[in-house]
């Protein structure tokens, strides 16, 4: 099956890649909201300005980074290796990797500075991301397709970030 772009028709994977792109970009911030009552009780020596860098940190990293990633693409340079490639596949995948990878991390983490220092690898991850999840729909969609698109993109957005809240908020009932 096929998707009408405004410009001819792509694979519906494609489509769902995309869409996908969009399901991630929400979740930085939302990882540690709910625990943050329970950081003291994990992290009994963390200071209040930890707990804060720990909250403010990664999304603060956020913003140099999906400058820097927007801008790549515009310019045809790739963060990957700082070289003229023009690819926002690896890019893509490089932020993709970082995200997931240092997310993944915080399972492990057992010092108050080391989650701190991996949360602001997610935040420099998920910066990557987040320009490229409506630069694909730029990309490939036209028109109303277009607008389309991003209504989707948007919801998808918004649902994830619907979910992985009630899901965060019971892994931390549970016991993080």
């Amino acid at each position: 099956m096929r998707v009408q772009t405004g410009k001819g028709t792509i694979p519906w994977m494609t489509v769902l890649a995309i869409w996908s792109v969009s399901a991630v970009v929400s979740l930085p911030g939302l990882a540690i909201s709910p625990i943050l009552g329970d950081l003291n009780k994990v992290f009994p020596r963390a200071t209040d300005l930890e707990i804060q860098m720990l909250t403010s940190l990664p999304s603060v990293l956020i913003i140099p980074f999906m400058l820097l990633a927007g801008r790549s693409c515009t310019l045809k340079i790739s963060l990957y290796c700082l070289s003229v490639t023009g690819n926002k596949f690896k890019l893509l995948v490089v932020g993709l990797a970082v995200f997931f990878l240092s997310g993944f991390a915080c399972l492990f983490i057992n010092q108050m500075w080391l989650l701190i220092l991996v949360s602001c690898l997610t935040g420099i991850g998920a910066g990557i991301i987040i320009p490229l999840s409506t630069g694909y729909i730029v990309d490939y969609f036209t028109g109303d397709y277009r607008v389309r698109q991003l209504g989707y993109s948007s919801s998808i957005n918004n649902l994830t970030l619907v979910l992985a809240t009630v899901l965060a908020s019971y892994l931390a009932n549970v016991d993080w």
